[in-house]
């Protein structure tokens, strides 16, 4: 969220691990307090994948 996305909402967006792992996308987490910019759609759900030392954004959308 930081880089790829607004930085602000990496800081207050409430984000929380959902428990879910997908051997494609890597890990579900569940998003509150986040707008797309380009889209004004909120964003409810992020799977993130390791990847060495950092974290990436796999997949976005508004839920299972």
């Amino acid at each position: 969220m930081l880089l790829r996305f607004h930085p602000i909402s990496s800081f207050i967006a409430k984000i929380s691990n959902m428990g879910s792992y997908d051997p494609e996308y890597g890990y579900l987490y569940d998003v509150k307090g986040y707008v797309d910019r380009t889209t004004g759609d909120d964003i409810n759900v992020f799977y993130l994948k390791k990847n060495g030392p950092f974290w990436i954004v796999s997949s976005t959308g508004t839920g299972p």
